[in-house]
């Protein structure tokens, strides 16, 4: 997830917030909020003085501004591809995974408020997580200064992301990923998750087995000789199955069952 060559970046030297009080809000997580609430019934809105208490309605924010603005630098960047191309350029740019590595490289995971519960479970090195928590920065980001400051810092956010798409031909076609994220955004307003969920084989030639959730529902999986290859696999068979006829679904659907029970 976390990018090891790119190096980490101090958010204090990127932006300064005028009030402070929208970074404490981006930063706090609902669990946190939740348990505040039930702890100091005065808590919340009034101590945090903006309207607010936990990043949900910042991260909602944040996502329009973050599209924003990569559409526009990718229409500077890639001047003659067309609205469909650009639009997968975007989605492979605002995947949970690579927001959630900028997130670490920014240090969000040791500034991120969470209950107890998440804290458990390693709330903080969750990829939802982390990357909720850069979209509600950059919604805190866009309410502190306006959109001009917010996409230059988004900007430099994704300066290497950016120059990736040129260094590198993408197949779109072939990115199940990017796809089945682009048709989960537009059909059920959610980001598909992958779980890693068995490793085969001798140690010279591994497989692995991912499997692909939308919320709590595991939609397929999918198998390869590196976690990226099995990801890419589960993509495919879920968008395989979620754009199939009726009369194929059910098929499709004992097939997925099939292999659950196999890796049982």
């Amino acid at each position: 997830m976390n990018d090891e060559k790119s190096p980490a970046m101090k958010l204090d030297e990127i932006y300064s917030f005028i009030n402070p009080q929208w970074l404490e809000v981006a930063m706090t997580h609902k669990s946190y909020a939740n348990e505040r609430r039930a702890t100091e019934p005065s808590a919340g809105v009034a101590t945090i003085g903006v309207g607010l208490d936990d990043n949900e309605r910042l991260e909602f924010l944040g996502d329009s501004v973050l599209s924003a603005s990569l559409s526009a630098r990718l229409m500077r960047e890639f001047q003659t591809e067309s609205e469909g191309s650009l639009s997968k350029r975007r989605a492979s740019l605002v995947n949970e995974e690579r927001l959630a590595g900028i997130a670490l490289r920014l240090g969000l995971q040791e500034m991120l408020k969470l209950g107890k519960g998440e804290v458990k479970t390693g709330g903080s090195s969750k990829p939802r997580i982390l990357a909720c928590g850069l979209e509600a920065l950059i919604g805190a980001i866009f309410l502190d200064s306006g959109f001009a400051e917010a996409d230059r810092v988004v900007s430099f956010l994704f300066e290497e992301e950016i120059k990736s798409l040129h260094a590198t031909v993408v197949d779109f076609e072939r990115d199940y990923k990017t796809r089945f994220q682009e048709w989960t955004h537009g059909n059920r307003g959610t980001t598909p998750n992958y779980m890693l969920v068995d490793e085969f084989g001798p140690a010279h030639s591994r497989g692995f087995r991912v499997a692909v959730f939308l919320g709590d529902e595991e939609v397929a999986r999918g198998e390869g000789k590196s976690k990226k290859a099995a990801e890419q696999d589960a993509a495919r068979l879920a968008l395989d199955r979620v754009t199939a006829k009726p009369e194929k679904v059910e098929e499709k659907v004992q097939s997925t069952e099939s292999q659950t029970e196999g890796a049982n």
